[in-house]
């Protein structure tokens, strides 16, 4: 699989390297070295001073499961926005594996795969047979994917300024969404507070570090999980207030800190959005918050560094870590440098697909779509399993 993963991946496009990353303790060590500019054939590679390296290949993907006594279905489908190519990983969805169980016996049913690969993401869909069922429905879709450590020249990005337009691609996430309200007014104040006015004459990276630090440091009570577990530990989704209302809660979840970063940087009119991926367990020891040897479904957020690329960042992560004194200058821990993003995959920057559908309980990256009137009888909260099986370091 080491090498088949990196093949299929890498005849999507191909595309001449710049630079690798050398990870390690603290900040991972950039190098650039031209002999080595084969060594990343996959699609997304990010320009300096944003690099990558390390890649790891990977499984991932989603089942959602709907236990009900009784339900009438009218042409439904289940609605996936999967993340294709990013600074942090690449996925193909030509190795699309997918799906749909009546009450445990495989049907044949219709799947859809819908956009360009090269657009960054892509619409699965997976159709659910119509007529009156029992029991049980799943669905369950798995493709093969890359991810890899991240790395900023922290002086270099310092010195990147605004753009006077910001490319068609990133555009939409400059945009409001349901559970990222930066139109909201309650951010524009925000940022004239934090920025004093000074927003535009400030290089955009140190600008983002400000904002976004800014903002973590507004909560004080922050849960150890996002995920709404039901008995045994299953789980149902995400626990999200959104942006706008986690401003003012009196305990917000780490997915709550995401949207709002992403808010305030949207209403600073910088490209931002959420990850919603699934963390592998592995890594160095107490280099994370999340579980140690478990997969766990994790969220995270990236601005965009015109001319280079999609800049990761964890809040959650962040917090803890002496911000309030952190030298704006220096590299932060869980911004933008991170040695370790190649044990997660992202899958979705969308907690739900709104627009192509309706969230049945709490948000997991998906959604379901009637394509009737017809009412669902006997509905239950589906329970959405993560899948992941790492395949190791993957070579070209």
């Amino acid at each position: 699989m080491n090498g088949s993963i990196g093949l299929i991946i890498a005849a999507m496009f191909l595309d001449p390297a710049s630079s690798v990353v050398e990870p390690g303790h603290g900040s991972p060590r950039i190098v650039h070295d031209a002999t080595r500019q084969e060594a990343d054939p996959w699609p997304g590679r990010p320009n300096p001073p944003l690099y990558r390296g390390d890649p790891r290949g990977y499984t991932v993907g989603l089942s959602v499961d709907f236990g009900t006594e009784r339900f009438l279905m009218a042409g439904g489908a289940v609605i996936m926005d999967i993340a294709t190519i990013d600074t942090a990983m690449v996925a193909d969805l030509r190795g699309l594996e997918a799906s749909v169980r009546i009450n445990g016996v495989p049907v044949s049913t219709p799947r859809e795969i819908e956009g360009d690969p090269a657009s960054g993401r892509q619409r699965v869909t997976l159709r659910l047979p119509e007529g009156e069922v029992t029991a049980a429905i799943s669905t369950r879709a798995t493709w093969p994917a890359i991810a890899f450590n991240v790395a900023v020249d922290e002086q270099a990005a310092s010195q990147v300024t605004w753009p006077r337009e910001w490319p068609e691609s990133v555009r939409p996430f400059l945009s409001a969404t349901d559970l990222i309200q930066s139109d909201d007014e309650i951010f524009k104040a925000f940022i004239e507070r934090t920025t004093e006015g000074r927003l535009r004459r400030t290089p955009i990276y140190i600008a983002a570090k400000e904002l976004v630090r800014s903002t973590i440091l507004e909560f004080r009570n922050v849960e150890g999980s996002s995920l709404r577990r039901e008995g045994e530990g299953r789980i149902v989704g995400f626990q999200l207030q959104g942006a706008a209302a986690a401003t003012s809660a009196i305990q917000v979840t780490p997915a709550d800190m995401v949207c709002t970063c992403v808010a305030v940087l949207r209403a600073a009119g910088i490209p931002a959005r959420p990850v919603i991926g699934i963390h592998s367990g592995d890594g160095k020891s107490g280099d994370s918050k999340r579980p140690k040897g478990r997969r766990t479904f994790c969220c995270w957020a990236e601005f965009h560094l015109p001319g280079a690329g999609w800049v990761p960042f964890d809040p959650f992560e962040m917090r803890g870590q002496g911000l309030r004194q952190a030298n704006i200058s220096r590299p932060w821990r869980w911004f933008g440098s991170i040695d370790t993003m190649n044990r997660r995959v992202g899958i979705a920057y969308d907690f739900a697909p709104f627009n192509q559908g309706r969230v049945l309980g709490y948000p997991a990256g998906w959604v379901y779509r009637l394509e009737s009137s017809d009412p669902i009888i006997g509905f239950g909260l589906p329970i959405t399993t993560i899948q992941m099986i790492g395949r190791g370091p993957v070579r070209p």
